[in-house]
């Protein structure tokens, strides 16, 4: 295949969302092999017949498991390497957070469980990824404008996402010298899959809107275009870095909760 990521090996994890499948259709288009894990088989299957249709000639492998246990994550990195001759792009976009409510509302075991699914599953992509990755290969971790914002009610989760840029940071810092790069994009509030319920909850929109200065919500083209940006050559002198894709709300302020 040909294009400017032509013989790279990219694994998205995450790669049945929003995030993870629109990310797979930039980096497949412009020539690399793609292997998406994700927990569902089904959601995965969707998400390569969309790619593939969206990019005939994309090369698309899945690898089904569990982003937070190491024995998934090692054996999807290993299919990936299997699938695309190496391994040069790793892009962990699982999140999400459970723990909604005051920080006396939320239990210990919620907040370490939204450190598992935001921090720990980055944590263990670099742990099982890096001793197969060489100089000019990079990370890109989908973090949120949650790591700089003060959400109200969403403690557990702002805290995770800036612990993820936080471990992003060590990582650029310590394996620089390496060739390796790593860095975030920081989505602002996008219409992805699974977000269908919160964008129809009467006033949650409108609730933002003032605060982003573009008026609009994000689509998960708009994060993908950056995280293809950080993935490739075009970025070749960029680590440790947090792009914010928001539509300018990090110039404002987190709105309160509707109602």
């Amino acid at each position: 295949m040909t294009g400017i990521l032509a013989g790279k090996s990219a694994i998205i994890t995450g790669g049945g969302g929003g995030f993870g499948k629109a990310i797979a259709r930039l980096l497949a288009r412009d020539g690399a092999a793609v292997t998406l894990m994700g927990r569902s088989q089904a959601r995965l299957e969707q998400a390569q017949d969309w790619v593939q249709a969206e990019a005939p000639d994309a090369q698309v492998a899945l690898a089904a498991g569990d982003a937070a246990k190491a024995a998934d994550v090692k054996a999807a990195i290993a299919q990936a390497i299997e699938h695309g001759g190496g391994l040069d792009i790793a892009v962990p976009t699982v999140g999400g957070g459970g723990g909604y409510g005051s920080i006396e509302a939320v239990s210990l075991d919620v907040f370490m469980q939204d450190y598992l699914v935001n921090t720990g599953s980055a944590f263990l992509m670099l742990h099982e990824a890096l001793p197969h990755m060489k100089p000019g290969s990079s990370f890109v971790f989908i973090s949120s404008t949650a790591a700089t914002l003060p959400f109200v009610h969403l403690a557990s989760y702002c805290a995770a996402k800036a612990g993820l840029e936080q471990l992003m940071r060590v990582a650029a810092n310590e394996y620089g010298k390496k060739g390796i790069r790593f860095n975030c994009v920081r989505p602002g509030l996008s219409h992805t899959d699974g977000m269908d319920a919160l964008f129809a909850m009467p006033g949650y929109v409108d609730s933002f809107l003032p605060y982003v200065p573009l008026n609009r919500t994000g689509v998960p083209n708009d994060v993908a275009e950056a995280v293809r940006y950080l993935a490739g050559p075009e970025s070749a002198w960029v680590t440790g870095q947090s792009f914010a894709v928001d539509g300018g709300n990090e110039l404002r302020m987190a709105p309160l909760p509707p109602g």
